[in-house]
């Protein structure tokens, strides 16, 4: 139980980093081409940890 949620607040780290980064890329760069990859893998990346938190409890 412990490692898991060590490994979540790894993942919750990664997807922060991820999506500060998109953020500061559509504000310095509103018009310019963004990677929806990117946007989309973290969208996906949030809403698995919540349906996963929720299936523990």
């Amino acid at each position: 139980m412990e490692k898991r949620k060590i490994v979540r607040r790894i993942i919750l780290a990664v997807l922060l980093v991820c999506a500060v980064f998109l953020i500061y890329s559509i504000v310095t760069d509103p018009l310019g081409e963004h990677d929806i990859m990117l946007a989309l893998a973290v969208t996906a990346g949030f809403i698995a940890l919540e349906q996963d938190k929720r299936k523990e409890r």
